[in-house]
């Protein structure tokens, strides 16, 4: 893995595999120390939305076909 804190895994299948380790801090100024967790913010709230797009889809897929059943709106 080298220096970096996380490591991207593209594999044939299209599957995405992210590995996480922590960084050796005390050897890093503050600022860079800073940059790191931001990106690491950055990355997991990423996983957070692909996660999230995943559940949408599966939600779709579990809803029951058919005709939608019509609301009746009255008007004053």
């Amino acid at each position: 893995m080298g220096d970096s804190f996380f490591e991207v895994e593209h594999r044939p299948n299209g599957e995405v595999v992210i590995r996480f380790k922590s960084p050796d801090f005390p050897k890093m100024s503050s600022e860079t120390k800073q940059r790191l967790m931001t990106t690491k913010k950055d990355v997991l709230v990423a996983i957070r939305k692909m996660v999230d797009k995943a559940i949408e889809k599966t939600e779709e897929q579990t809803k029951p076909k058919g005709k939608k059943a019509k609301t009746k709106i009255e008007v004053e």
